[in-house]
């Protein structure tokens, strides 16, 4: 028998707010929102993380380049066999890597190549203070003087002056001893040169003194470890740092999402309605039993006591019911059959 209109709007004004439908959607809503945004929210870290990772390494790749350009240049003056490459595939590698060292100088600090889509003169305030800053840092904190020897009034106008002068000396010693262009081979990687200059190797004296006195090649040896690579270690240990903060900040971030994500699922939603709903359920099972119980049921007819007690069977109650009743119709014994009220409730 279907409830009364009226007794359902009495019953609905009167059950609990967190039991309503719209409490229950909303709810649900408010966490599926907040998860996809703990996993969307942290993801606008991503660009910086790749490219951080492509500036750190093409910061690092610097000190690789300008060490390199280091040994080739006095391999390529004093020719003496010891890097068992002939001179025109030195001069030809040493024309490669000034290259490589600009495109890399260019794309830390301005980006836009190499995989570098922002640059560290647009991010980091500590890295254009090593590298356009006066001073030199990179010496300590107890440094008196910058000057760089050989090179007068170099020393103190940043780190960027510094690289632009080496990649200069690099091109001018290039041209003053390489070999012609022409003579340069297409690719500087192969098998040392034949002959009887590998079997013994000295250095001759007179080009060693070339070494001394010519300040661009003397500038160029003292940068294998001297200002140059020490400004860009400096360098790549503020890159480090930059990184270290932004994995730091993109775990913390996940971390209190993820927090509030979870005290939303156990306290807003577990315990605050599902529990409690929960709760309330199993309070009205037990005081309509016990309503049950009291009620005077012995004095009604028949009918109606067939009514109340369908109210309370489940369906496989009411199909096992039926069941009985074909059998017993079957059987010959008649159409009634009783049930027994403690076992429905």
């Amino acid at each position: 028998v279907p409830a009364p209109p009226a007794l359902c709007k009495s019953v609905r004004h009167r059950r609990s707010w967190y039991t309503s439908t719209m409490v229950y959607v909303t709810a649900l809503s408010i966490i599926l929102v907040l998860g996809i945004f703990c996993f969307l929210y942290p993801t606008r870290k991503v660009g910086d993380l790749v490219n951080i990772a492509a500036t750190l390494n093409h910061a690092s790749r610097r000190n690789y380049l300008v060490r390199t350009l280091s040994y080739l240049t006095r391999e390529m003056v004093l020719n003496d066999g010891f890097s068992r490459r002939t001179k025109p595939q030195t001069t030809a590698a040493i024309q490669f890597m000034v290259e490589e060292l600009k495109k890399s100088d260019e794309a830390v600090r301005v980006g836009g190549s190499l995989g570098i889509s922002v640059g560290a003169d647009d991010h980091n305030e500590e890295h254009n203070a090593v590298m356009y800053g006066s001073g030199c840092s990179w010496r300590g904190p107890n440094t008196t003087t910058c000057d760089i020897d050989g090179m007068p009034g170099l020393g103190g106008k940043g780190l960027y002056t510094i690289t632009s002068t080496f990649v200069d000396s690099v091109r001018t010693v290039l041209t003053l001893y390489g070999t012609a262009e022409d003579d340069r081979p297409k690719t500087w990687v192969g098998e040392p040169g034949d002959g009887d200059s590998y079997n013994y190797v000295s250095p001759p004296q007179e080009r060693l003194n070339l070494m001394l006195s010519d300040r661009n090649l003397a500038f160029i040896q003292d940068s294998f470890d001297g200002d140059l690579v020490q400004g860009l270690t400096q360098v790549v240990g503020l890159l480090q740092g930059e990184t270290r903060n932004i994995l730091s900040t993109a775990l913390n971030e996940n971390q209190t999402l993820f927090s509030v994500h979870v005290v939303v699922v156990i306290v807003f939603f577990y315990f605050l309605l599902f529990r409690r709903t929960v709760q309330l359920a199993c309070t009205e099972v037990l005081r309509a039993r016990d309503f049950c119980i009291k009620m005077p049921i012995y004095i009604l007819e028949a009918d109606d006591m067939e009514i109340f007690l369908d109210y309370f069977r489940t369906d496989e109650d009411r199909e096992n019911n039926e069941k009985d009743e074909q059998d017993m119709i079957l059987a010959g014994g008649g159409a009634g059959t009783s049930v027994d009220l403690k076992s429905t409730m």
